[in-house]
């Protein structure tokens, strides 16, 4: 990585699930603590803030226009403008004390998203729902410990899963035409000091970077699972990544305030914005949801 970080001079309470939009190069993402999305034109600058109808907890682009969206009770499709179309449900509808979280389209073209126990989030009770493009909704992976980040390698024979509170990242094997997920493998264990593994992404060269929630830190691991370099922020909460720009070599990172002590945040007072680094490592272009 090279340069200084830049930086918005907006504070989220929890800035999360940063999308790049392929045609237009601009940065989507979305503030879990508040129903705002902030739309980033990085030729000018420009943000503006998207009021959303309920907190979003993640962003996906449909192949037809638009969004599907990720509430924390709900699945929805939006329009271009973040205005609900279709509610598609609940899932957990009659599981006491769960809620949605992040999420990811797939290389079937289906979309991937994760749910955990909110009263203990070491429950066991963590699974991964997919959507289907019949827009039918089945879980495609149990057992989990608050699933966060989500990601796809790029020939889509890999699909790897965050268990964020059992501080580890899974690698499965994925088949792109029928949607089967097994396999399951270790992939990266995080040192408690090193923080909470959270947001995934996968770079041009099927490297995966992951943010460590608390941790000050991105790091990058190999296909391999050993960690290739660290990224340490100015902040101790990193939540996700995506990359854009012409080259797709800019890396945003969002960032929290979430969690932290009055003393935290005096100490850290860029907790919750969203940083810009400029990167010699190219990312990948955003998958679409073909529901």
């Amino acid at each position: 990585m090279s340069g200084d970080f830049q930086k918005t001079k907006i504070q989220y309470f929890c800035g999360e699930a940063p999308v790049v939009h392929p045609a237009t190069g601009f940065l989507y993402f979305i503030d879990t603590g508040n129903p705002t999305c902030t739309e980033l034109d990085p030729a000018s600058g420009k943000t503006v803030e998207h009021e959303l109808e309920g907190n979003f907890q993640c962003l996906g682009f449909r192949e037809s226009g638009g969004w599907i969206a990720v509430l924390d009770d709900r699945l929805v499709t939006c329009d271009e403008n973040f205005k609900i179309i279709e509610d598609l449900g609940n899932p957990l509808k009659g599981r006491k004390d769960m809620l949605l979280g992040d999420g990811t389209a797939g290389p079937d073209g289906c979309f991937y998203f994760g749910a955990y126990n909110c009263a203990d989030l070491y429950s066991k009770d963590g699974c991964v729902f997919r959507v289907n493009k019949d827009l039918t909704i089945e879980e495609a992976v149990g057992g989990l410990a608050l699933p966060n980040g989500l990601a796809f390698n790029q020939d889509g024979s890999r699909f790897y899963v965050t268990e964020m509170f059992a501080s580890c990242i899974w690698s499965y094997n994925f088949d792109k035409e029928t949607g089967e997920i097994s396999g399951k493998k270790l992939f990266a264990e995080i040192p408690e000091e090193n923080g909470l593994p959270d947001g995934l992404i996968i770079d041009a060269e099927d490297f995966l970077w992951s943010a460590h929630w608390a941790g000050y830190r991105l790091t990058r691991y190999n296909q391999e699972g050993t960690v290739e370099r660290v990224v340490k922020l100015p902040v101790p909460t990193p939540t996700c990544m995506a990359f854009g720009g012409e080259k797709l070599e800019t890396l945003y990172i969002t960032t929290a305030r979430k969690g932290l002590s009055e003393e935290e945040l005096a100490a850290y007072p860029d907790s919750g914005d969203l940083f810009i680094l400029d990167s010699e490592i190219k990312g990948r272009l955003e998958l679409f949801f073909k529901g």
